[in-house]
């Protein structure tokens, strides 16, 4: 390793000269990282300014986050002024409600109604009397006389009616008033039914479809409007069974008469009081405005609240006032004053926003580098703060706000480290926005934490119930330690505790949902979409074991050396692993050409040109590229199948051709890899892996010295010719990388223990 140490050292100093020459021109340093990052310099500005508008802005945020319950730690305050005592949200809309109630709703009398509805009743029984008593009468005239009409009528009611309801009388029978006189009796109870009906008056609306169950009604009629109590009145629905139960106890009527009648009832009932919408909503309006939003007043001098006092419902409504109260002085007062809360808002969510982009420049350069995963961030930031403004404007309870979802979400598609800076960007800001309320910041914190931990190895599919049980777990916990340090009773410790169970359940269901999203749209792989990839049943997969056997058992075997060395370094172990069980799936096309896959037969390499060998070794990477396409791969792993190899020589045909050229020069470049190099610490590892297995199979005594040297010189080599320069690996990583490779290859080829039997056949071969 000493040559590599000293190499790595030469870099080193070209980096540090560098550093200096930057550290010396520091002025237009900044000012070209100005220029180049312009637009994430703007984009935090905007986002910045969508956040600070959806903060409340009517208040001041002195005494937001004071509970009921508690008690007051701070000093006396007295009124300066004196100001009104505003009605609490809850208080206000309760009087909204009463003041709505009591408007009556307006309905206008409409007595053309009752006349004609009665007149077409009249007409119709007429009608229907000279049928009946008509001697050629029969069911297909009655039905039509029915029929003009719209009402329903069956054989069987035809049937009574043609035969008088079974009443027989020769003289009547004559003249066919045996008909007519029943049909006369049914006619003439709908008839009173009805009028009485009118002449209480039929709403055009049931009285359960107003929401604000009014006691009363205003009826207009000829000018004049009277106040009548809401319960004489009923809706069509309403009267049709209360008339049925009338014609039922009068007993008048039979079953059969009625049934008839009740129809005759259900065509000819009509609403003759009508709604006026408009009118009775523009009554309400009214009202509600002169709803007063104060309930008391607090005279200038007059004690607000002592030091050390337990905190009421009237304080909150006080100081809540008084606050208030003092922005709408200073905004009456002074217009700088109020752009500069403004301004404070914006700078305040610009800092929070700063600080998280400062630690990702420092912490994860390449973030900052990549603008889809900025944009995904803040995506994520603007839904959380959205929620929040949402949660806010409803008065619901802040631990209904999914901070621990958005983290989870970040840590899913980054790691821990972006998903901790996330987190406490998320929390400071939800704070702020309930009002400085920090105590919701501490519970989102630890909460977002805590779910952060419970997704950072997403290595099975019932990651989502685990979750759930840590988040919930975490929710209760810092729910229990906070109230009781705010000395909350247990029935506000119980709610909180149903609001922390239902946010921990529903926190990895929204995370699961927004993951399944955001991976689509932004065409990005977490390790839900690799571990589906890591099957061994997957398609691309199953052709490679069929078609190129060897290369199947040589990814497999790379796979399990790139997971144990990535581990080592804290790399995506998982990624490396998915990476090289596909990295050699071109080899599916041509299996035969490559060793791993040969028998002990010819090499059909020894009848081509060491030009033409090259090409088909170039063509597994094209070829592999290709059917990651047509198959649905990541980019992500793509770029596994064109980097393993990099820009590396084809070391045997290229000492091939030297020695079949008779002198010529042979160019080097025609036999390396088209590349590019490895430009992630996964895919590095992996053309390592794939470099050390396929050499330490050539091992006649794989003795640990021989394995760890056969390691130490690919390494050596590899770094010496810079195909790990556009990889962030460091010199410490290079090292742990050649310890975990030589533990796997030491441990594969461990010696076995000779069966007594097996031995002894042995010995008599």
């Amino acid at each position: 390793m000493s040559s590599l140490i000293s190499q790595f050292s030469q870099k080193s100093g070209r980096n540090n000269n560098r550093t200096r020459d930057r550290k010396g021109n520091g002025h237009s340093g900044f000012l070209n990282w100005a220029r180049r990052h312009q637009q994430l310099l703007l984009g935090s500005a905007l986002l910045s300014f969508f956040i600070a508008w959806m903060f409340p802005g009517e208040k001041s945020f002195q005494f937001a986050d004071l509970k009921e319950g508690r008690v007051y730690i701070g000093p006396e305050i007295i009124a300066p002024f004196t100001f009104p005592v505003n009605k609490s949200p809850e208080d206000y809309a309760a009087d909204v409600k009463k003041a709505k109630r009591e408007v009556a709703p307006v309905f206008r009398l409409q007595e053309q109604v009752t006349s004609e509805q009665l007149a077409a009743l009249q007409a119709f029984t007429e009608r229907t009397g000279t049928v009946l008593r008509s001697s050629s009468v029969n069911a297909e005239l009655v039905n039509r006389v029915f029929q003009e009409v719209n009402i329903a009528i069956s054989e069987e009611d035809i049937h009574n009616l043609l035969s008088g309801f079974g009443v027989y009388n020769s003289i009547a029978s004559s003249t066919g008033q045996h008909r007519w006189l029943p049909f006369r009796t049914i006619a003439a109870t709908v008839t009173r039914l009805l009028q009485d009906a009118y002449a209480i008056g039929i709403l055009n609306v049931e009285k359960i479809e107003f929401s604000s169950s009014p006691a009363k009604i205003s009826i207009r009629k000829n000018g004049q409007e009277m106040l009548e109590s809401i319960e004489f009145f009923r809706g069509i629905r309403e009267f049709q069974p209360i008339l049925l139960q009338k014609m039922r106890e009068e007993a008048t009527l039979d079953e059969k008469q009625i049934k008839i009648a009740f129809q005759m009832i259900l065509r000819f009932l009509a609403p003759n009081l009508l709604y006026e919408k408009e009118e009775t909503e523009l009554r309400m309006q009214e009202a509600v405005a002169l709803v007063p939003l104060a309930k008391d007043q607090v005279l200038a001098g007059e004690r607000i609240i002592d030091g050390h006092e337990r905190i009421t419902r009237e304080h909150i409504d006080k100081l809540n006032s008084y606050a208030a109260a003092k922005s709408e002085r200073g905004e009456k007062q002074d217009i700088w004053r109020r752009l500069a809360f403004s301004l404070s808002k914006w700078l305040m969510t610009l800092i929070v926003l700063g600080t998280l982009l400062g630690f990702l420049y420092h912490l994860r350069r390449e973030i900052i580098d990549t603008p889809k995963q900025l944009l995904l961030i803040a995506i994520l930031i603007l839904l959380i703060m959205a929620l929040t403004f949402v949660v806010t404007q409803l008065n619901l309870s802040p631990l209904l706000i999914p901070a621990a979802a958005g983290a989870m979400v970040i840590t899913v598609f980054f790691d821990v480290t972006v998903g901790l800076l996330f987190a406490f960007a998320i929390a400071v800001l939800i704070g702020a926005m309930y009002g400085n309320e920090y105590g919701i910041t501490y519970i989102s914190l630890i909460v977002s934490a805590a779910s952060i931990l419970s997704v950072s190895r997403v290595r099975s599919r019932n990651w989502m119930l685990r979750s759930m049980a840590v988040v919930i777990m975490a929710y209760l916990l810092v729910l229990t330690v906070h109230d009781a340090l705010n000395y909350l009773g247990l029935p506000g410790m119980a709610r909180n505790w149903g609001l922390g169970f239902i946010s921990g359940f529903i926190a990895p269901i929204i995370a699961y949902a927004l993951v399944l999203l955001l991976e689509r749209l932004f065409k990005m792989t977490t390790d839900m979409t690799l571990l589906e990839l890591s099957d061994l049943n997957h398609p691309l997969l199953r052709q490679l074991a069929m078609m190129a056997p060897g290369t199947y058992h040589h990814s497999l075997s790379v796979g399990n050396m790139a997971e144990a060395a990535t581990e080592a370094i804290g790399g995506n172990a998982l990624l490396a692993r998915v990476g090289a069980y596909y990295h050699d799936i071109g080899k599916i096309e041509k299996p035969e050409y490559f060793v791993e896959n040969q028998g002990r037969g010819r090499n059909p390499h020894e009848k081509l040109t060491p030009t033409m060998s090259s090409l088909i070794l170039f063509n597994h990477v094209r070829r592999g590229s290709d059917m990651a396409r047509q198959y649905g791969l990541p980019s992500v792993i793509e770029a596994f199948i064109y980097e393993h190899h990099g820009t590396s020589l084809m070391g045997y045909f290229y000492q091939k051709a030297v020695e079949q050229s008779d002198g010529e020069p042979v160019s080097a470049t025609e036999f390396r890899y088209p590349g590019p190099r490895p430009r992630s610490r996964e895919s590095a590892v992996v053309m390592l892996a794939d470099a050390v297995e396929a050499t330490s199979r050539t091992l006649k005594d794989p003795s640990p010295s021989r394995v760890k040297a056969i390691v130490e010189q690919i390494i050596d080599e590899r770094f010496k010719s810079g195909e790990l320069d556009n990889s962030p690996l460091t010199l410490q990583d290079l090292s742990r990388i050649g310890d975990a490779f030589q533990k796997i290859i030491t441990a594969r080829f461990h010696r076995r223990i000779a069966y007594p039997a097996l031995a002894e056949k042995d010995k008599t071969k």
